[in-house]
């Protein structure tokens, strides 16, 4: 009976950890997806995104997800750094998931 018992309880415990990894997979991934749409939308507007740092919602899978978007010059006139950052919960310290990528001058794109 004891073999038994060890043997069940490492199984539930295996489940459960199974299904935290699995959802925590689905919400890397769902972030990925945020942060690359938003870069996408800042490299193909017809005007610069503002150096700065800016917050924004985004509903996406049916959750709601919290976007940072921190655009910096570069030594290069012509191209911005984004950095963009999507995390699950408003207050939270970490992050889903981080993508950066540069912007185009768009007066040259077109």
């Amino acid at each position: 009976m004891t073999i038994i018992a060890v043997g069940v309880s490492a199984l539930v415990a295996s489940a459960g950890s199974s299904a935290w990894r699995a959802d925590y997979l689905r919400q890397r991934e769902f972030g990925r997806w945020v942060a690359s749409n938003q870069l996408s939308i800042l490299q193909v507007l017809p005007a610069w995104p503002d150096v700065g740092t800016s917050n924004s919602e985004v509903e996406m899978g049916s959750l709601r997800w919290y976007v940072r978007t921190r655009t910096q010059a570069v030594a290069d006139p012509d191209l911005r750094r984004v950095d963009v950052e999507v995390r699950r919960d408003r207050e939270a310290d970490n992050y889903v998931y981080t993508v950066s990528g540069f912007v185009g001058n768009p007066v040259i794109r077109q």
